[in-house]
Formats: C-alpha cells, structure tokens, sequence
C-alpha cells in the first residue's frame, strides 16, 4: 500500500492516481501534439504514448531522469520548468506536481500557458491544501502537511484559486477543480482514504489538485 511517504519520495515518478486523473483530464484525442513540463521519470508520458495515439510528445525537466524505454519517442529538453526553452505550442500541456518545486511557480505557469495552442488545454497539479489531515496538522503544529520545514523539495504552497487566476490572465477558460489520489487518514500509521469515501468527500481527502484550463479556438478574420 503507497503512504504519504512514498508520495513525497517519488523521485521523479508519480503515483498511479495522479497519472491517471491528469491523463482524464487532459481529454486526449489521436493526434495531438503533447507537452509534460517536469516530466520526471515518464509515468505520464508513457500513459499517453500508450493510450492516446500522439503526433508528438515533448518533455521538460531539470533533471535528465526519463526511463530509457522512452528516449527513442520523446523530445526531451533539459531546463527548469520557471525558464522554458520550448517556443512551439502544444494541443495538451502538462504540470503534475511540478509548481511546488519552484521558486517562481508563477512565472513557471504563466510561460505554461502560454505554450497551449489555440483549442488545446493545460492540466496543472499540485499537492492539495485543503485535506483534512492538512487541516489538522495546521491547526495543531502549524504546518502545511505537504510543506512540512524538514521536506527540502516542496518550495511554493499554490492554492487553485491562485492557480486558475494566472491562467484566467493568461486568456484561458479555467474549469473547476477536481482532485485526485488518496490522502493519509491521520494517526493511522500511512492507512489511505478508501476510494468509496474519498469520491464522496474528494475536496478534503484527496492528496491532489488539478486546476484545467482551456485556450479558446482562433476565429476566422
């Protein structure tokens, strides 16, 4: 069973739950050119080369982490998500769980969107505030449970509202939240929500949010 641990010490890989949620959310269709900003070891890039029939598939990360069986299929690029290197736009692009890593989560998101080609979507993703376990944790210890003082990775707190603001300045459609992965249920040791209980109440026991936003299609002059 994956514990909050395991979520926290992924290097580079992503959990199912998440994975498949951002993919869903995404709306994949044959024939689109996709874009993973932080792509780490590939579990998304993967999902889609398997699921979706891409055009094309294009990676960014500061870290040169992708599994080997996906180099001959990626256009990979070495750079941080905050100073991009890619100029042509993409029908889907990606952020899973990368905004929190960065010193300058907005800025990274701002160039985010503004890679999503006309008609195409972006899918952000990022550890979820609002859990009950986050809740009690803050209200007790004063600590945001996934920006803990001794977890070096985690940098910028970003809340959906934030989140869906720069993407709203950025000319996209945002649509409403949605969540996914379980979340650890407090004082049991890493025991998750179970899947039956967290659809009901997904706001406050999911481990994930994804914020979607939509670029609108050009109109003809």
């Amino acid at each position: 069973m994956a514990t909050h641990a395991d979520q926290l010490g992924s290097s580079g890989s992503s959990t199912d739950a998440i994975v498949a949620a951002a993919f869903a959310a995404a709306r994949p269709q044959p024939g689109l050119l996709w874009l993973d900003i932080g792509c780490g070891r590939g579990d998304l890039l993967r999902t889609i080369k398997r699921r979706a029939e891409p055009r094309g598939l294009r990676a960014i990360d500061a870290i040169d982490w992708l599994d080997a069986d996906l180099r001959n299929d990626v256009d990979f690029h070495l750079a941080s998500a905050d100073n991009l290197d890619v100029s042509e736009p993409a029908d889907r692009v990606h952020l899973v769980e990368v905004i929190e890593h960065l010193e300058a989560p907005w800025t990274a998101l701002r160039q985010a969107a503004r890679l999503v080609a006309p008609g195409g979507r972006i899918v952000v993703s990022t550890p979820n505030l609002a859990t009950v376990r986050t809740r009690l944790e803050l209200g007790l210890r004063g600590n945001l449970t996934s920006f803990r003082p001794g977890y070096e990775p985690h940098l910028s707190p970003a809340l959906p509202h934030v989140t869906a603001r720069v993407l709203a300045e950025e000319g996209l459609n945002v649509q409403p939240p949605s969540f996914a992965g379980p979340d650890v249920i407090s004082l049991t040791g890493g025991r998750l929500w179970p899947e039956r209980v967290r659809v009901r109440f997904p706001r406050l026991l999911s481990v994930s949010v994804i914020v979607v936003a939509d670029r609108p299609e050009e109109r003809e002059a």
